[in-house]
């Protein structure tokens, strides 16, 4: 125990005042002899104890008033039989969750960011000049923490926004106490502040807290670390998010409808009647829709719109609604708009009458309005080749798809050009058929990029007619499967358990064996590129199969491409499909889920992305030309703040790379290309960084699940600062305990002025 005033503990010596007193003017009797005497000698022995026990008591109690006024004004504190720093110098490490839940108002109308740079305001309005302080934010755990003074630091703390996505405790924590190991000051005290979510205080959360408690263990100096939780009482709260926005189309292709659909979830326990929905499409306000939401549920907006313009466009969902987290009532992406799609098809069977070709009819699946001859745009515009010209029409521009159609071997020129177009990011459809050579195809295809194999060996053909081969109308001995439920491009189909392909009949299929291709391989010396076959990131998917379980079409990432295997011809030899209802729609989704965007063009709010310099290629007319002696500029113009002067990578192809968004918005890119004698061009594309959804999940954490997250780490949880400011306090100058003191005191005089009334009664009865 020490004293915050040991010079005033010295006022305890006045007890001597009231011993003096007793001692000086104590009653003296004289003895008077007289002849009973001896009868009373037992009743005045009893009495002259009685009295004297008194007197020492209340002498006792005299003596007590001026020695605890005295410890009342001395303050004393416990300490627990230790030092206490007192008021010696500290590192504070602030640890804020600025993800967006932190902006959720409560019923006073002040969210929890705000709340919580009220109160550690105050808890900074606390320290000293010698104190440090270092403030580490969810958002950017990966960057150098600065040690700096109170003034700084709580400008700093008014500069934070709640943008950000979801916060991972254990990351949070470990970052804070890595701070404070390079704090200069051996009293180092971490306040982790947030609403603690219950997705922050998962599995992953726990067992990170729980190696970093050893990690603790082992430290010289270990940090006071303190919970200060404003997630309280968020069921209470009311809140309708757009949860999420989606592309349905496999690819938006220019002038031509494409769906999307919006998730919107109430997460409260009434209805939300005539909420109105309005979609933003490439700059274009649509007309407003008003729907109604249950209680706890989710309601799917879907909308059917055309894109004109090729290139990357917003589409924006807004509800209007006020409630607890109004940043969630908008949710953006963006989309990539691509041209008609190219395909290039190699017959490896021309026929010289129409739909005698290999691939007069995937032709005509794949463009019906130009073989119909009405007026309006395809989606997809093809081209016929065959197999000499394959290496030529590769050098003079890459398709979106290309199709090996019952092509029997190729040269190695044009094998090293498939081979690279697909590890740059082409899709490759290949249909098998009765001169197809099964050796050649699964030997794998190199090029001076890497290699890759098919999604699956080849094997022998199976025969299930007992008639001629060459006779589709043959009857199959099995049955046609079902498409893999998995594959959504084949959803407009109709469902899996409908059977789209009941009507067709298969009477020959290669036999494909899955697993028996190899994952692919790398020439000697050589470095495989990002996503190639060497190292595949995900097995091969069977989109369609027979009833027996045998595979008739297979797909797999390939490099940056995508390669499709079917195990029968894209004519009527092998089977009817041709001839069904259900080929068109097939084929078309098929190809348009291949030739879809692969540009990763939305981005989870912290993350990085690349843009391929071609993106943003300027469409020049005849007598516009590029200065050579000037090099184009790029810029970058993020949601906030100025533009920024980007470089082009010297990777081929090169790239405009963003390690960083930091807030969330359209992240627009500019080009900007000198010319002779002509004004500068201009081109731009766009990124949208969002936060993800589930930031709007406003559940707290279960209190029990809480402390037993800090429990790990021997934090204390504290719902308010009060709380907070007390437990240091306490911490640095132990427990005061004057007020139990004071207590004692009021006690005692109340003991003495009550055992002085019984005095002077007992002094009556006796004169009486």
């Amino acid at each position: 125990m020490t004293l915050l005033n040991g010079l005033l503990a010295f006022g305890a010596l006045a007890f001597t005042v009231p011993l003096a007193i007793h001692l000086l003017f104590r009653s003296r009797f004289r003895t008077v002899d007289w002849g009973a005497m001896h009868l009373l000698d037992n009743v005045i022995r009893v009495n002259r104890r009685r009295i004297e026990l008194m007197h020492w008591l209340l002498l006792l109690l005299r003596c007590s008033v001026p020695v605890l006024l005295a410890f009342c004004l001395a303050r004393p504190v416990l300490t627990d039989f230790q030092s206490l720093p007192g008021d010696a110098p500290q590192t504070l490490v602030l640890a804020i969750d600025d993800s967006r839940s932190m902006s959720a108002r409560d019923t006073t109308g002040f969210s929890r960011m705000e709340q919580a740079k009220q109160g550690l305001a105050e808890l900074l309005g606390g320290l000293t000049r010698r104190d440090e302080v270092m403030v580490v934010r969810s958002s950017r755990l990966g960057m150098p923490t600065a040690a700096e003074d109170v003034s700084r630091a709580t400008r700093r703390l008014r500069e934070i926004e709640p943008l950000h996505g979801p916060a991972d405790l254990g990351s949070l924590t470990r970052s804070a106490i890595e701070a404070a190991d390079t704090g200069s000051h051996p009293q180092r005290r971490v306040v982790v502040v947030g609403d603690f979510p219950s997705h922050a205080i998962e599995d992953a959360a726990m067992s990170s807290l729980s190696s970093l408690a050893s990690t603790l263990d082992e430290k010289s100096i270990r940090p006071v670390i303190s919970f200060w939780n404003l997630g309280v009482n968020s069921d209470q709260l009311s809140n309708v998010s757009v949860q999420s926005v989606e592309v349905d189309s496999p690819a938006v292709v220019a002038r031509r409808n494409a769906s999307f659909s919006a998730t919107l979830y109430n997460s409260s326990d009434v209805p939300i009647r005539d909420l109105r929905v309005v979609w933003t499409i490439a700059g274009s306000e649509l007309s407003p829709t008003l729907v109604s939401i249950s209680p706890r549920s989710s309601f799917t907006s879907r909308i059917a719109h055309r894109i004109d313009e090729v290139g990357v466009h917003p589409v924006t969902v807004a509800i209007e609604h006020s409630d607890a987290l109004m940043e969630d009532n908008r949710r953006s992406i963006a989309v990539d708009v691509i041209r008609e799609i190219r395909v290039l098809l190699v017959d490896g069977q021309p026929g010289s009458e129409p739909l005698e070709g290999e691939t007069d009819y995937l032709a005509v699946a794949l463009s019906p309005y130009a073989f119909g001859g009405e007026d309006q745009p395809d989606a997809v515009r093809t081209s016929v080749i065959q197999t000499g010209q394959v290496e030529q029409q590769l050098a003079e521009g890459l398709p979106d798809v290309m199709v090996l159609a019952n092509v029997e071997t190729l040269s190695l020129q044009a094998r090293r050009a498939i081979a690279q177009f697909v590890l740059q990011g082409g899709a490759l459809v290949v249909f098998d058929g009765q001169q197809l050579d099964p050796n050649a195809y699964n030997e794998p295809w190199v090029c001076d990029q890497g290699s890759w194999t098919l999604p699956s060996k080849l094997g022998a053909i199976i025969e299930l007619s007992a008639g001629d081969g060459e006779d589709s109308s043959a009857k199959p001995t099995q049955a046609v499967g079902s498409r893999n439920p998995l594959y959504s491009a084949w959803e407009v189909l109709g469902p899996a358990d409908q059977q789209p392909f009941a009507d067709v009949d298969v009477n020959r299929y290669r036999q494909l064996s899955i697993g028996e291709s190899g994952s692919g391989s790398t020439p000697s010396g050589e470095t495989p590129p990002l996503g190639s076959d060497a190292s595949p990131s995900e097995p091969p998917l069977v989109l369609w199969s027979m009833s027996n379980g045998d595979p008739l079409a297979i797909s797999a990432n390939r490099g940056l491409g995508r390669v499709v295997q079917f195990a029968i011809p894209c004519d009527t030899q092998w089977s009817t499909l041709p001839l069904r209802m259900v080929y068109l729609p097939m084929m078309q989704q098929l190809f348009l889920e291949l030739a879809g965007s692969r540009k990763n063009t939305t981005v989870n709010v912290g993350e990085g992305f690349s843009v391929a310099v071609s993106e943003l290629s300027a469409n020049l007319v005849d007598e516009a030309k590029i200065d050579e002696k000037q090099p184009p500029t790029f810029r970058l113009e993020p949601p906030a703040g100025d533009e920024i002067a980007m470089e082009a990578s010297n990777e081929t192809p090169p790239q405009l790379t963003v390690t960083r968004t930091e807030t969330p918005g359209v992240y627009r890119l500019r080009k900007t290309t000198p010319l002779v004698d002509a004004p500068a061009v201009v081109t731009s594309t766009m990124r949208i960084a969002e936060v993800p959804s589930i930031e709007s999940q406003l559940r707290d954490a279960d209190p029990a699940r809480l402390a037993a997250a800090a429990k790990l780490v021997e934090a204390n949880v504290f719902s308010d600062v009060a709380e907070l400011q007390s437990d240091d306090r306490t911490r640095r100058f132990g427990r005061e305990i004057w007020r139990w003191l004071l207590l004692a005191l009021l006690v005692v005089l109340v003991a003495e002025l009550w055992l002085q009334q019984q005095s002077i009664k007992s002094a009556r009865r006796r004169a009486t």
